[in-house]
């Protein structure tokens, strides 16, 4: 009778050795990823802290191309605003014949408060525009030597329009064509020209916006392209082992994000205390000609925007510099 050989297992009980196969799950991809991300944007601002007088370098030239645009825009904005209100005054002088009666006077106000076109209108007299006139200058004693008042009558006509150029001319034109007019003007005709300049200088900032920006991404990408040059070596043995584009290209991604969110937070400190600077001047300037014109600070709005753009424009700068090199250190 055959026994059993002590320690022999059954083929039942025989259990499978060797490595056990590992399945990974979305989460831990994911949780790999994230972990991958965080170790490379820590080394890259790392590698930046390293070498300070290159970085400082990079972020100073980055924040003079962005401050000077944010400046010149905020200023755009503001005078804008400044002559939104001025706007709201504009009105017509239309001056009478001289001679014309109190009765004619009356009678032309009426017809001009009844234009469509019109908001209100009111009748300045030759005695009360005299009456300022000496109040405002000091000729009082010589326009009292006058035999006769030499001031005419004069309406002042607010239009209901007064954002529209075109209606505005349209109805001193109308008024040049009554009898009793000797003359009807535009009052604010000077702000329609500072509006008109207010268009080119925006035309101006887009183009230097666009020549300093670009600028930025030439400066940002020469910086990348000075790491990368230090790094040759590791690139070419990561990518012998199998290190997909994306997985170097991360790192420098990282530095351009690093130098440009620094860029920005600078341009807004550097936008900041010029504003600061120059306010109270602008302010004494803007009481001597009775204006309320006051520099104002970005806002949180233009602050998170300039942030963000800032960020962006080091990410792309990289991201360029970056794709260029990789195609010349390809094994």
């Amino acid at each position: 009778m055959n026994q059993p050989i002590a320690g022999a297992q059954s083929p039942k009980s025989k259990k499978p050795s060797g490595a056990r196969s590992s399945k990974s799950t979305a989460g831990s991809r994911f949780q790999h990823w994230l972990a991958h991300h965080r170790r490379e944007a820590n080394d890259s601002f790392s590698r930046l802290a390293r070498v300070p007088l290159s970085t400082l370098m990079t972020v100073t030239v980055m924040t003079i191309a962005l401050s000077l645009p944010l400046a010149l825009g905020l200023l755009l904005n503001d005078t804008r605003q400044a002559v939104a209100t001025w706007d709201a005054d504009a009105r017509l002088s239309v001056y009478l014949k001289e001679g014309t009666d109190a009765e004619t006077q009356r009678t032309v106000l009426a017809q001009a408060q009844a234009l469509s076109g019109v908001n209100r209108a009111n009748l300045i007299t030759p005695e009360a525009a005299l009456e300022e006139f000496k109040a405002k200058s000091n000729y009082g004693p010589a326009l009292e030597q006058l035999g006769s008042n030499p001031l005419p009558a004069v309406l002042e006509v607010f239009p209901k329009d007064t954002s529209d150029t075109k209606s505005m001319t349209a109805l001193r034109d109308q008024f040049a064509q009554w009898p009793e007019v000797s003359l009807a003007e535009v009052d604010i005709a000077w702000v329609q020209r500072l509006r008109t300049a207010l268009d080119i200088g925006e035309r101006l900032l887009m183009a230097i916006a666009g020549t300093l920006i670009l600028g930025a991404l030439l400066v940002v990408g020469n910086t990348i392209r000075l790491s990368i040059e230090s790094r040759r070596d590791e690139i070419r043995v990561t990518s012998l082992l199998g290190g997909t584009h994306a997985f170097v290209r991360r790192p420098f991604v990282y530095m351009g994000f690093w130098c440009g969110l620094s860029a920005g937070a600078f341009t807004l400190v550097t936008v900041s205390g010029l504003i600061a600077w120059l306010s109270e001047p602008v302010l004494t300037l803007a009481r001597l000609y009775g204006s309320q014109f006051a520099l104002s600070y970005p806002s949180l709005s233009v602050g998170f925007g300039v942030i963000v753009g800032a960020s962006l424009l080091g990410l792309i700068g990289a991201w360029i510099a970056v794709g260029r090199h990789l195609r010349e250190l390809e094994p």
